[in-house]
């Protein structure tokens, strides 16, 4: 299924009944204020947020009551746009007289309506569409009787003469913001998806933007009976909500929403690293679009809209956003330097512009501000336990009697009470994690545990070395809290000299490593029903976590940057990693190689262990691109097939398969490499 085929209309508004979820708290206010003394109540939001659902939700509701929809994506430039709305609606038939089409005829009707009993609500909806008439409707509006409620919804927040005039004091405003996970997968079970994967895959790509939700269940209800996104679906789905979010914006606010994707957090002063001074005097038309967060130390774009506009941006322009990185980042580290106190509140900032996008993707799958920390009590003992069950079976293939590590919690607590720590967001625990210390008393309660066997097998005592590996995130926040964890997490990495970290959730196998953990295969176990365990240390004895990730930041920005800005050394590398096309699988270096060469082509979503794998088929698909085209490059295609990817050997049987003398072989082959290379940074022919 092509997603551009689907028929919107009828996927945004088929079966809503039976779809709408969540915004009881919006309704409500809805209800409040048609029953209420203000005569106007304005809803914003960002498109796609779900405003006319919203308003389609709320006139199915309504009882007793007339309503009348005034809609702006009908076409308003003039009164009588409006006025036709409503004549159609008041008097219904086809044939509507031009004195029934009237404005003053329409507002006179609807005064006589009120004075005679009747109840009456005006909505109008893609609000933003009638500035065409603002000035008319401002005045006309006024002269309805007080008891006619009127409700509107549109993209931004009423400014200019709506402020002006008086009607600030008859009029509220609500934003509409996201829906909750909780939302999110109520959508999924009544649109049949039960899978716990794909409910969680639906939340993670969709943000809790109804838009995105409503197009991402499609693919997964019609296009893809595995329950999964294939890159192309991704992108596509990309592509449509970021036409929608850009569509009535300038140029200029669309090059600043993408170098603000770039960022984690962002100011004013970053932008400008980024872009020349005639964009960044639209700086403050970008920090009043309604998707756009003030945080400390800047603005964040909500995040799943960061997810779209960066996405969008590496599809289509790698090398712009790989120059605009490596300028984030040495933004970032020269703020470091300028006031080292602030190297704590940075730490996430540079996270988020490492240069892979593994760590990128997996570290950042949302914040959440106003979080407590707390050390954990005995009384929080059955919900801790409670929420490592449930996240692992989210996390997991539901495997049952599978219990992991649960029985160490207890013992461990009752050994040292400050091995666990929990997160609470307005009184609710939302998390957890252990850091266990591995002093004598407690490795007498983890030499108990079966899994742990091959750890302390070999284990040499280490002094000030902890324990991580039991965690638990609430599944339905799990979208919300990555980088809030991941930060605490780091946080806590100071007090330790060594860490050894044990999991089984195969997206961070990865991740550690290219963070600077080492791999421990020693320490590596299996469960009864066959989860694989992994470990990683890292040693913090001589280097506390923050410098050694710079030092790492620093020495593959020097790498990559010589890799970028020298393109004759990314075609000897990219000639290196073909040569040695059959061991991709198994050589991590390679891969590495690979994605500093290209970050933009490899999903977040692999693992470690298909990396090699999945490098091997972006290559394939691009010498069979070369292939397919024209002659030259097809002569070109099949050259690198034969050479590399089928290792015929010796290399005269290529070229007289080619036709083509050795000297003439050896030209075409430099020039494959060239030209693939070219392909692979998606730069024209």
């Amino acid at each position: 299924m092509e997603v551009n085929d689907l028929q919107f209309g009828g996927v945004l508004y088929g079966e809503e009944s039976l779809s709408f979820v969540g915004r009881d708290k919006e309704l409500e206010v809805m209800h409040r204020h048609i029953a209420g003394e203000r005569k106007w109540l304005h809803i914003h939001g960002q498109s796609g947020i779900g405003k006319s659902s919203l308003l389609r939700r709320f006139t199915s509701e309504l009882e007793g009551r007339d309503c009348f929809l005034i809609d702006g994506n009908r076409g308003i430039m003039h009164k009588e746009d409006v006025a036709g709305q409503l004549a159609e609606q008041l008097w219904g038939g086809e044939r509507i007289s031009t004195e029934q089409k009237n404005d003053d005829f329409i507002k006179n009707g609807l005064n006589d309506a009120i004075q005679s009993g009747l109840n009456i609500v005006l909505i109008f909806d893609a609000f933003e569409k009638m500035r065409a008439v603002e000035e008319w409707l401002s005045v006309w509006l006024r002269q309805l009787n007080k008891d006619v409620k009127i409700i509107s919804a549109g993209r931004h927040p009423l400014t200019g003469g709506w402020l002006r005039n008086g009607w600030m004091s008859l009029t509220d405003s609500i934003q509409l913001s996201a829906l909750t996970p909780f939302d999110v997968k109520q959508y999924a079970f009544n649109r049949g998806i039960s899978d716990n994967k794909a409910q969680s895959q639906l939340i993670r790509f969709s943000g809790g933007i109804p838009l995105a939700m409503t197009l991402a269940a499609e693919v997964l209800i019609r296009g893809n009976k595995s329950n999964r996104f294939d890159r192309n679906e991704q992108y596509r789905l990309i592509s449509i909500l970021m036409d929608e979010l850009l569509s009535e914006l300038p140029q200029s606010i669309a090059h600043l929403l993408e170098a603000a994707s770039v960022y984690w957090r962002f100011n004013e002063e970053r932008m400008a690293v980024l872009l020349d001074d005639g964009i960044i005097k639209e700086f403050r038309k970008l920090i009043q679009l309604p998707f756009v967060v003030l945080v400390e130390g800047g603005w964040m774009l909500h995040d799943a809209v960061r997810d779209w506009v960066q996405e969008d941006l590496i599809l289509r322009k790698p090398q712009a956003y790989e120059q605009m990185r490596r300028k984030a980042l040495q933004q970032i580290r020269m703020e470091e330097r300028v006031n080292p106190q602030l190297r704590n509140k940075l730490r996430m900032d540079k996270l988020f512009l490492h240069e892979h996008p593994i760590v990128r993707n997996t570290c950042f799958l949302g914040y959440m501000d106003d979080v407590e920390v707390r050390e954990c009590r005995e009384c929080d003992l059955p919900a801790i336990q409670s929420l490592y069950h449930r996240f692992l079976q989210h996390a997991l293939p539901f495997l049952p009697g599978e219990r992991h590590l649960e029985g160490i919690i207890r013992p461990v607590w009752e050994t040292d009470p400050s091995s666990f720590f929990t997160l609470w967001k307005q009184n609710e625990l939302i998390a957890f994690y252990g850091m266990i210390p591995l002093h004598d008393q407690m490795l007498k309660v983890l030499r108990n545990e079966p899994l742990l066997q091959p750890l302390f097998h070999e284990w040499k005592p280490i002094s000030n070395a902890y324990f991580l590996s039991v965690i638990g995130i609430e599944p339905e926040l799990e979208g919300q809290t990555g980088a809030c964890v991941t930060n605490i997490l780091i946080n806590h990495f100071s007090v330790a000299d060594w860490i050894i970290d044990f999991t089984c959730l195969k997206e961070w196998f990865p991740v550690f490593e290219l963070l600077g953990f080492e791999r421990a295969a020693w320490a590596d176990a299996t469960t009864n029903s066959g989860t694989e365990y992994r470990a990683f240390t890292l040693d913090l004895a001589e280097e506390d976590f923050l410098a050694k990730f710079d030092r790492l930041l620093t020495s593959n920005l020097t790498e990559e940057t010589f890799a970028h800005t020298d393109p004759a050394k990314g075609i000897q590398d990219l000639k290196q990693i073909l040569k040695e096309w059959a061991s991709l699988p198994r050589n991590l270096s390679l891969c590495d190689s690979y994605n500093r060469l290209f970050p933009h082509r490899i999903l977040a979503e692999v693992s470690v262990q298909d990396l090699g794998s999945s490098i091997q088929q972006d290559l394939l698909r691009a010498i069979n691109q070369l292939s397919a085209g024209d002659d030259r490059d097809a002569i070109l295609g099949r050259l690198l097939r034969y050479t590399y990817t089928q290792g015929i050997r010796p290399q005269t049987l290529v070229a007289e398969r080619l036709n083509l003398s050795p000297a003439s072989y050896y030209r075409y082959l430099n020039k494959s490499v060239e030209r693939l290379y070219e392909l692979l940074n998606g730069e024209e022919k």
